[in-house]
């Protein structure tokens, strides 16, 4: 009768074995801390009269439920509370509230199991999620405090252990693969104590994020152009698996998950099907049937990668409609016969704003006959890489609506010191066509009859302030979708600035200002333009807004610094995967930034998306450059110093010249200018070209000089093998003073460890 389960050693507080030592626990009367017991007798009497609480407390530090060091770092006062505890459900209630006990434990330890909460080196916290063949826990190893994803085997009827053979065989397949969009095995045993039926486990890379059903039901179809981002990823994964000849034969929407960045990862190989094994258990499901291929379906053993293939199209048909391909109505015949008869309706049908060739993708994924589909995951990854980084023209309306429309942009000025007035007309007026206002009366006029792009307006304008004055544009009609409003301030600081801009603006800069600044925002709004002059909020409201992931507009741009990138790699100049690195050092630091001042604008998802695509473009200046003074494995002397600065400056030039020739169609090209030009700025004023200091400094410019940093300092430089990570952290974080943004060292610090997963692929 193994598998009859034990009395648990909680249920009585008298027995010989509930406090090892033989010594109670209690409150020591000259410390008023909780002892622990010394060896000695084990005699039930030396037990009489001790509060089940106590009991029980020594129970789950000797199991390692609850762990010494963090009984050791309480305070005098809750250990001594504690130690007065006589229940154990108050004991269990107390350690719960401090954060020692999940709520799983507890219950756990309630329901008499409290045996089952150590495996082998790690320790149960809660459920994340049960399947066929087990049920997969957060986790944490007793000794390294590492958190994982714990997979435990479901007790079978197993004659024979073929279950427990294909339990291993996952794992063994998942160790197998390493792969960034790969849900990672570390480590799997069996969990073997007298009188109790074996465990079997393996442990997992623990990712955060949720699963893309769930983030799909929550949050609603993703938009087409963060899908082909993602599935690329998914497509990656099973082109690595497929290379080690796994098929997956389960590519659903709850096994990828999403992280918060973005990434996907693909988890459950245990019905993956290996060369020389094909295990045909009766009772065990080969499959889902609203995401299975029709060869599957007739024969799970004689399938090849482009089973996967469908799986993977039936999954991004989900993802982009929300629906299911073939809905399962529990009748599991006519859900089979549906399979093999009848075809989903075509994406674009079904959303009318998913481009063409996108719905075709889906629909050659989905093909019955394996022939008819892509030939493998490598050519189906190539193909959503060219849809992710390129916007086909003319595909929806609401791709229309984000157009930049032909033309010269506009902008009104409206500044009461004729000076500072006279420098931004001078500034703008090469670029745009400019108009001025000295108070609140004479621009609200110039507003309503004729209105401009743009306009920049002083906060502290005579007679009506500039947020007065743009909420008075506002109410006239005149939203977001039709003026840009940038606010200026030589009074205010810049927390106060920001602040005003979110309920009157759309972003500000504080006097006095650096030109290139200056006419990087100016850019950046109108850029922002909306498709025709006339076009009303309601069309823009309407336009699927970016949530995560590659937005359209800037495309163009990302697939130049995605260029760029590959370019410095193939010439040895920066590391392979650059971009994609430096995109989500981006993403990263922006998620932990503060929300106030300047920075607030990091926590608009437009700006992200943007910040990130075109971050990998900082070091496009190094191409101008000769190849034999970037990779002298010497110091450089003074000229060659200067030689290399420069590359600053001629990167700027060559993203103008591109933009004065298509900037109006590709978005963000100033704010790329601006980061090439200003990511060697210093906030102590010390950095180059221009010498700007603390806000002058673009905030895009001071995010990915940290981010650049850390990757230079990250990798093999000619004169410098690569530094560790912690080396890294310590010279940003500690011997850098005076190089970055104060408030982005604070955030980089608190995020560190993510950037050393992202540059190992993780």
């Amino acid at each position: 009768m193994t598998n009859q389960k034990p009395p648990s050693w909680l249920d009585d507080p008298a027995d010989s074995r509930a406090l090892p030592w033989g010594q109670p626990l209690r409150p020591s009367d000259s410390t008023s801390e909780l002892q622990l017991p010394v060896p000695g007798a084990r005699s039930a009497a030396q037990l009489t009269g001790i509060p089940p609480a106590q009991v029980a407390l020594a129970k789950l530090l000797t199991a390692q439920v609850l762990l010494s060091e963090e009984w050791d770092e309480m305070s005098a006062a809750d250990r001594e509370h504690i130690g007065r505890l006589a229940s154990t459900d108050s004991l269990l209630n107390k350690l719960q509230k401090m954060g020692l006990l999940t709520a799983f434990q507890a219950d756990t330890i309630r329901a008499g199991s409290a045996d089952e909460l150590v495996l082998g080196n790690y320790r149960l916290l809660e459920v994340l999620g049960q399947g066929g063949m087990g049920t997969v826990y957060k986790a944490e190893h007793l000794r390294l405090r590492r958190l994982v994803a714990l997979k435990v085997m479901a007790q079978f009827n197993d004659p024979g252990g073929k279950l427990t053979t294909r339990f291993y065989a996952e794992a063994r397949a998942v160790a197998k693969l390493q792969h960034p969009h790969i849900v990672a095995c570390f480590d799997s045993g069996r969990d073997a104590r007298p009188g109790t039926a074996p465990r079997d486990y393996f442990v997992m890379e623990l990712v955060p994020g949720q699963d893309l059903f769930h983030l799909i039901r929550e949050q609603g179809p993703m938009t087409p152009a963060r899908a082909c981002d993602l599935f690329r990823q998914v497509a990656d994964a099973l082109a690595e698996a497929h290379r080690h000849n796994l098929i997956h034969r389960d590519i659903k929407p709850s096994n990828v998950l999403v992280t918060p960045d973005g990434q996907a990862k693909v988890l459950d190989f245990g019905l993956a099907r290996m060369p020389s094994h094909n295990m045909t258990e009766p009772g065990v499901v080969l499959g889902t049937i609203g995401y299975m291929s029709p060869e599957q379906a007739r024969d799970p053993h004689s399938v090849d990668g482009r089973a996967d293939l469908f799986s993977l199209g039936a999954t991004m048909y989900w993802a982009l409609t929300g629906r299911d391909p073939y809905p399962e109505t529990g009748n599991a015949v006519q859900d089979l016969h549906r399979r093999f008869t009848t075809t989903p309706p075509p994406v674009h049908r079904v959303r009318g704003d998913v481009p063409a060739e996108r719905s075709d993708l889906v629909a050659r994924l989905m093909q019955a006959e394996p022939e008819a589909r892509f030939p493998s995951a490598r050519t189906v990854s190539a193909a959503l890489t060219g849809f992710a980084l390129w916007l086909p023209h003319g595909t929806s309306a609401a791709a229309a609506s984000r157009a930049v429309r032909p033309g010269r942009g506009r902008v009104l000025v409206v500044e009461d010191d004729p000076s500072v007035r006279g420098l931004m007309v001078a500034l703008l007026q090469d670029q745009y066509e400019v108009r001025e206002a000295e108070d609140g009366e004479a621009a609200l006029k110039e507003l309503l009859r004729d209105p401009p792009d743009l306009m920049v307006t002083d906060v502290g304008l005579p007679g009506m302030t500039g947020p007065e004055l743009a909420q008075k544009a506002r109410a006239a009609g005149l939203d977001a979708s039709r003026l840009k409003v940038l606010l200026t301030s030589g009074e205010l600081p810049a927390e106060a600035l920001g602040g005003l801009s979110v309920s009157a603006g759309d972003d500000y800069i504080s006097k006095p200002f650096a030109p290139v600044e200056f006419l990087s925002r100016a850019r950046t709004l109108i850029l922002r333009r909306p498709a025709h002059p006339g076009e009303s909020a309601l069309a823009l409201a309407m336009t699927p807004p970016p949530a995560t992931g590659r937005n359209r507009p800037e495309a163009g741009v990302e697939a130049l610094a995605l260029t760029a990138a590959r370019l410095l790699a193939e010439t040895q100049l920066a590391a392979e995967g650059l971009g994609k690195r430096v995109s989500r050092y981006v993403r990263a630091l922006c998620r932990a930034a503060s929300d106030t001042g300047d920075h607030a604008k990091l926590k608009e998802d437009r700006y992200v998306e943007l910040l990130s695509a075109v971050a990998p473009i900082y070091d496009l200046g190094l191409l101008c450059l000769q190849r034999q003074t970037l990779l002298k494995p010497d110091r450089l002397d003074a000229t060659e110093r200067s030689v290399i600065q420069a590359h600053c400056s001629l990167g700027a030039e060559v993203l103008d010249d591109i933009a004065v020739s298509c900037g109006a169609d590709v978005a963000g090209l100033d704010t790329a200018a601006e980061v090439i030009r200003a990511h060697h700025e210093r906030w102590d004023g010390t950095g180059y070209p221009d010498g700007l200091a603390g806000t002058e400094i673009p905030l895009s410019a001071r995010v990915v000089a940290l981010v650049a940093t850390y990757e230079a300092l990250r990798s093999r430089r000619p004169h410098r093998p690569p530094l560790s990570h912690a080396q890294a952290v310590r010279l940003i974080v500690h011997d850098m003073p005076g190089h970055f943004d104060p408030g982005l060292v604070t955030a980089f610090a608190s995020v560190a460890s993510r950037f050393d997963q992202i540059h190992q692929g993780l």
